[in-house]
């Protein structure tokens, strides 16, 4: 499967600048709006404050043309047009101004002393309104009036952009500190990761030591986790060359044997001779290429993989077979084989023919080694007990001393009795099979007699290895 790269200061960055841009543009929005409020305060205020001197303006000069170059002056210094209309209580127009003022929305009330404000159009252009209702006392008649003032909003529309222009320049300059100031946080917070990469990448091919750095807490997980893979990775080569060493000093001795039988049926000087030497080559043959095959077992067992070949198959046959097998042998060596299955003619569980074959296969073979040397009896006993099936193979020789049991599920190790016969790995084989089908495997003996034990539940869980 392809492992797609990925830059850690990358995907950091982005997880920091990519809040930090929607922050910004959030806030963008919000100050555009805010100045927006602000400008649109400002304006009305200045609005205001023109209303009421206008007001005074006309009420004081009675229309004269003081208002007009009053409206000239605010006009130039405020870059927009200003007009007016004041009438009377009545509704018509007490001083002459500009006809036909924007009117007031529907829904808004007039309450004296309280203007309105709105925004409108008016000769084409956008224009903002202020409506007020004022009583007037420097009349010949004092009475209330209304007095309308407009004008148009290219000033404030100025202010609005210089103060969402001034507000976003700012916003950018604080993201851009904020994200070179990450940048070089992440560059250095990320430094003793590449310190512990290039440790790493010095390292050679065949050194699994412990990584012994001094590393943030944040990454001392991932130190410990591969201190534990180096640490599995070591105990299994050494594991690996110990296998390749024992194998290599048993096989040394039968094809040693083999090699000094076949130069002396060459040397051997009558027929006879010659067929005993040739009988002897056989037979070492033959032991030789039986612990071949426990040592390729022995290897496959070992990588964990066999519930791939999981079926359902029926123990019962399995060993009447595997017993069919050993018939000869047994004859040739006075041995007496029985199988006891009272409670049931067939038990059914899932597993590996082939390798349970070879683990069962391997009980036997030591109880005709090891329990049966020079004759006598091996008892095979099934027995279904609920959920598992109990398979027991029973011998009658000299027995295990107790303190020796443990090392007889070693690799390699022989039992008593055996004169160098056999490969001591029967056992072991047997143990990995039985517990890669989640059962158990144990050794019993007292005194006279071993009998191993195995434990196989019939429904074998599905965890993989």
């Amino acid at each position: 499967m392809d492992v797609k790269a990925t830059s850690l200061r990358g995907r950091l960055l982005f997880l920091i600048v990519l809040p930090l841009l929607i922050i910004v543009s959030i806030g963008t929005v919000a100050l555009y709006y805010d100045s927006e409020k602000k400008s649109q305060e400002i304006y009305d205020k200045l609005l205001h404050s023109i209303s009421q001197v206008i007001l005074r303006d006309v009420v004081i000069s009675e229309g004269d043309l003081l208002t007009e170059q009053l409206l000239e002056t605010l006009t130039d210094t405020l870059n927009d047009q200003i007009f007016y209309q004041v009438r009377d209580d009545k509704g018509s127009s007490l001083y002459v101004g500009y006809s036909n003022p924007p009117e007031i929305p529907v829904n808004s009330v007039m309450k004296p002393y309280i203007p309105i404000f709105y925004d409108s159009v008016y000769r084409d252009q956008d224009v903002r309104v202020i409506v007020s209702r004022e009583f007037v006392s420097a009349m010949d008649v004092p009475d209330w009036v209304t007095i309308y003032v407009w004008q148009t909003t290219i000033g404030q529309k100025r202010l609005l952009l210089e103060l969402a222009s001034s507000a976003f320049v700012t916003m950018m300059i604080m993201l851009m500190s904020t994200a070179l100031i990450v940048w070089f946080g992440v560059k250095f917070g990320l430094k003793p990761l590449l310190d512990l990469q290039s440790a790493i990448i010095k390292r050679s091919a065949d050194d699994l030591s412990r990584i012994k750095r001094i590393v943030p807490m944040e990454v001392s997980s991932l130190v410990n986790s591969m201190n534990k893979l180096f640490d599995q990775l070591r105990n299994a080569f050494s594991e690996k060359d110990d296998f390749i060493a024992n194998a290599a000093h048993q096989l040394r001795n039968p094809i040693a044997g083999i090699q000094s039988q076949a130069e002396a049926a060459e040397r051997s000087k009558t027929l006879e001779s010659m067929k005993q030497r040739v009988s002897d080559v056989v037979t070492a043959a033959r032991k030789t290429s039986r612990l071949t095959q426990q040592l390729l077992s022995m290897e496959h067992v070992s990588q964990r993989s066999i519930k791939s070949e999981f079926q359902t198959l029926d123990l019962v046959k399995l060993t009447q077979e595997i017993l069919t097998d050993f018939a000869l042998r047994a004859q040739q060596q006075n041995v007496t084989l029985s199988l006891d299955c009272k409670e049931s003619q067939q038990i059914e569980l899932q597993g590996s023919e082939t390798f349970l074959s070879e683990a069962i296969d391997n009980l036997i073979d030591n109880a005709l080694v090891y329990g049966c040397p020079n004759g006598g009896k091996i008892d095979v006993e099934i027995i279904l007990d609920n959920n598992d099936a109990h398979l027991y193979v029973q011998d009658y020789g000299v027995g295990i001393d107790p303190e020796l049991i443990p090392k007889m599920l070693e690799r390699f190790v022989h039992g008593p009795g055996s004169n160098g016969e056999g490969s001591g790995l029967g056992l072991s084989i047997a143990k990995t099979v039985i517990e890669l089908h989640d059962g158990e495997l144990e050794i019993l003996s007292e005194g006279q007699g071993t009998c191993v034990h195995i434990k196989l539940p019939l429904q074998v869980g599905l965890l993989p290895f």
